[in-house]
């Protein structure tokens, strides 16, 4: 019953969510990386850890691999309507942030996405300090590609973040501007004609009180 009740309330976590199964891979492969890179120590062979270290790295970069890939392709199109990407053209690179129209937020999501995401690349930079207390110089190529791979997908969406909301500044300045201009003509034309309308009006009001 526990553990019914237990996934239970999962699902029921879950499904304030538009879309759970993205949030299931926003997290799952992060998890999984750092699932095998803390329990690494037992894997490896303290007299001869070469091999089995290698095979801890190797395995740990295709997981942070995975899921740079799944952050950047479709995790964060899907939860907060974002995209980034770079396209080379000779020796020239172009970076492209992109953001989504008339999309509706879900809040669950987008709080599920960027607290996970910012979150991502503070945790192994903790876990790197603590390596280098711990002179185990070996394991801080895992830490080094994590930070890399996640801060790029940090930037590459603040990016997003922060020209979606130049768009949306942009687009309430344009509104107002085309409200005041409307309003301008509107009183230009009850000035030009308020001499017509005054005529009109005070029949009308005499005939109310006749």
């Amino acid at each position: 019953n526990g553990g019914a009740s237990g996934s239970d309330s999962v699902m029921n976590y879950f499904q304030q969510s538009t879309h759970p199964t993205v949030c299931l891979f926003h997290v799952l492969f992060k998890a999984l990386a750092l699932t095998i890179y803390l329990m690494g120590n037992k894997f490896v062979d303290k007299k001869n850890p070469g091999g089995d270290l290698v095979t801890v790295i190797v395995v740990c970069i295709l997981l942070l691999a995975f899921d740079f890939w799944t952050v950047k392709n479709v995790t964060g199109r899907l939860l907060v309507g974002l995209r980034w990407w770079n396209k080379v053209d000779g020796e020239t690179t172009q970076w492209v942030f992109e953001s989504a129209q008339n999309r509706t937020a879900n809040k669950f999501d987008e709080n599920v996405f960027w607290t996970v995401l910012y979150a991502t690349p503070v945790i192994w930079a903790v876990l790197s300090v603590f390596e280098l207390f711990r002179g185990n110089i070996s394991w801080l190529i895992i830490n080094i590609m994590a930070i890399g791979m996640s801060g790029a997908n940090v930037y590459g969406y603040y990016k997003c973040s922060s020209d979606q909301k130049a768009r949306f500044q942009q687009m309430m300045q344009d509104g107002a501007n085309q409200g005041a201009m409307h309003m301008m003509r509107s009183g230009l034309m009850g000035f030009m004609t308020g001499g017509n309308n005054n005529n009109q009006a005070q029949p009308q009001q005499q005939q109310q009180f006749t």
